[in-house]
């Protein structure tokens, strides 16, 4: 018997020799990075991160976050690199989500990101498309965390009282002098991949006539949605049937415009 053991151990540690153990690292994926709107975070995308990762993709959707001179030193480019610091660099194919300000962050970080394509919600439009810059400037630091339930609820009609309830206490303060930027206008280079622009005809805050304008500017595809706001197609009744038709644009990347 003690024979017999003093074999098997001596084959295992031959076998441990001849045949190490190696780490296998995962196969590149293809990759869609989802970048929220001012006074928000990542968790914006929290009903359409699964519905992107069931059809295979990995899902990027950090919060973008202050230097650490604070939010009112935090200026646009500092967002800028944060978001191209989150593209991993292993990866198969690349695509950029972004609502509002989000949506100028994705133009402005595909000039050198050199993306597959750009899905745009309700986004700021670049400069010389639709800005209003004769807006009052915003103060160093918009104060947007602990707000008044309310604001949430007249910002998401189209929203069940659920999602509001959830949504409310995850705002954050932004800081002006983003805002500020964005307002003045960002010039950008007109994208060259497919691009999606996606309307929710009720948005108050990118009227859908300035959309409509960014994406002829952009050459992109549209989707317009009847009864849905500016945040509505990321938190609101329709987001599934939203974010589902986004994902399936990308695969298909059919030149056509649908409304409903």
């Amino acid at each position: 018997m003690v024979t017999v053991r003093r074999m098997i151990f001596a084959i295992s540690v031959l076998c441990a020799c001849v045949c190490p153990s190696r780490k296998v690292s995962a196969a590149p994926q293809d990759v869609v990075i989802m970048i929220h709107g001012a006074g928000g975070g990542g968790w914006e995308y929290d009903r359409w991160k699964p519905i992107f990762e069931r059809a295979g993709w990995r899902v990027i959707a950090r919060d973008l976050v202050p230097v650490k001179a604070g939010l009112a030193k935090t200026t646009f480019a500092n967002y800028v690199a944060q978001v191209k610091s989150w593209i991993p660099r292993e990866r198969k194919r690349l695509v950029f989500v972004g609502a509002s300000l989000g949506g100028i962050l994705a133009l402005k970080a595909a000039e050198s990101a050199k993306p597959d394509a750009i899905i745009l919600i309700n986004s700021v439009p670049p400069k010389g498309v639709g800005n209003r810059s004769n807006t009052k400037p915003s103060p160093p630091i918009i104060r947007w965390a602990n707000g008044n339930i309310q604001d949430t609820r007249d910002s998401l009609p189209d929203g069940d009282e659920a999602t509001i309830q959830w949504a409310h206490p995850r705002w954050r303060d932004e800081s002006g002098a983003v805002l500020n930027t964005a307002r003045q206008g960002i010039a950008v280079r007109k994208p060259t991949v497919p691009v999606l622009v996606v309307i929710g005809a009720n948005d108050t805050d990118i009227p859908a006539a300035i959309s409509l304008r960014l994406a002829r500017w952009a050459n992109a595809d549209v989707y317009q949605y009847a009864k849905t706001s500016h945040i509505g197609p990321l938190m609101g009744r329709r987001t599934p049937e939203i974010a589902d038709a986004a994902q399936r644009w990308i695969t298909s990347r059919r030149k056509k415009r649908v409304e409903n």
